[in-house]
């Protein structure tokens, strides 16, 4: 189950940007001459992840340059994974290294923990960061949901403060729809590793362009 995007602050012109950076791409390499606006702020997790598309002839580019980031995010201790072909990087986060137990406040060790994720909003276009934040099941869907959402904020409010730029900054507050596979919320182990936040790093249109141009 994938809930809507939460996006508290994400400008009309990063919508526009991004939308009209893809059209473009698109243009240049004639899959597509026309591009349908989407508002991203009603496009599920599942739904957003996909956009923007990376044409298949700098596929290879992209996926070579993401394979590269994800290895240096695990050369830093997180665990990491990709998905959508090797496009997409997901790093994971306990939620016991961000927040205190039923908090919304980030601990104040916390920042030591997100600061390597400042550099993927160096550049406007260059990639889209996704924050998905989980529980686990204690507590009533409403008690979940909306404490997942103030984390997101937290999580927000972090990078707006520490970021050069947040334009295409994205929340999902999931509460305790997505367990991770095979992981059963019975025991304190599985509760434990249910509570996360997963960053997804997404290529943006700008890098795209820069693999369409050999510059990765």
């Amino acid at each position: 189950m994938f809930q809507k995007c939460f996006c508290r602050q994400f400008p009309v012109m990063a919508v526009l940007f991004l939308l009209l950076a893809v059209g473009n791409l698109h243009a240049q390499n004639k899959d597509s001459s026309n591009e349908q606006m989407v508002d991203l702020s009603e496009l599920t997790l599942e739904e957003t992840l996909l956009l923007p598309d990376v044409p298949n002839k700098y596929a290879g580019y992209i996926k070579d340059y993401m394979k590269r980031e994800a290895q240096a995010l695990q050369k830093l201790g997180y665990k990491v994974e990709t998905t959508r072909q090797g496009e997409v990087v997901i790093a994971t986060i306990p939620a016991d290294q961000l927040f205190a137990p039923n908090d919304t406040l980030l601990l104040p060790t916390a920042p030591e923990v997100l600061k390597s994720f400042l550099p993927y909003f160096r550049s406007h276009g260059r990639f889209k960061v996704i924050l998905v934040m989980h529980s686990d099941d204690t507590g009533s869907n409403d008690y979940l949901y909306s404490l997942t959402e103030k984390r997101i904020v937290s999580l927000y409010d972090y990078f707006d403060e520490h970021a050069a730029q947040t334009d295409m900054l994205q929340g999902y507050p999931m509460a305790d729809s997505d367990p991770l596979d095979g992981v059963r919320n019975t025991s304190r182990e599985g509760r434990k590793a249910n509570r996360r936040l997963e960053i997804f790093i997404v290529p943006g249109p700008v890098l795209i362009v820069d693999a369409k141009n050999k510059k990765l």
